[in-house]
């Protein structure tokens, strides 16, 4: 379900008016504040993965990494670098999870997210998050859970520190 249904829906209920409050709050956040979450969820989201994935959830994953990799430009690269993560949380089979990455997603395409992601991702940074996603790839694909959620906590750390030095 996107951000723009459940707003409606939230909306058109009584009486739960203020989760859509908290929703409109929440597309407000600021990069660093969506990145602090990331850490806190995502590599949970990458180890839940591991034992909900199908192997087209993982041909999936390996195919947008794959697809980032093979970009020569930063939209090119964003586009897939999401749907990366995105087939993540879709793998989880978690509604709550995809959710939350949804919304997380609508703040990362917002003009300041860009503005830093342009100003900051190197290409050297955007090989070292590619070889990241390798590692992730491998890890979820060997279901290994531990490891799949330690090198997504890695690879959300570089990022921060890449986008905020």
């Amino acid at each position: 379900m996107s951000v723009s249904k459940i707003l409606q829906s939230v909306s058109a209920s009584e009486g739960t008016t203020d989760v859509g409050v908290i929703l409109q709050r929440l597309t407000g956040a600021s990069p660093i504040d969506v990145m602090n979450v990331r850490l806190i969820i995502e590599p949970q989201a990458a180890a839940a993965a591991v034992s909900n994935a199908t192997v087209a959830d993982i041909d999936a994953i390996r195919h947008a990494h794959t697809m980032a990799e093979a970009q020569d430009d930063l939209e090119g690269f964003e586009h897939w670098d999401g749907e990366f993560h995105r087939l993540i949380y879709s793998a989880t089979r978690n509604e709550l999870l995809m959710t939350l990455e949804e919304i997380l997603d609508v703040i990362r395409k917002r003009p300041q997210w860009l503005r830093i992601k342009r100003a900051q991702v190197t290409e050297a940074r955007r090989q070292h998050y590619c070889r990241q996603h390798a590692e992730i790839v491998a890890k979820i694909a060997n279901r290994n859970a531990a490891g799949a959620e330690e090198a997504m906590r890695q690879h959300l750390v570089s990022v921060l520190n890449g986008m905020f030095p």
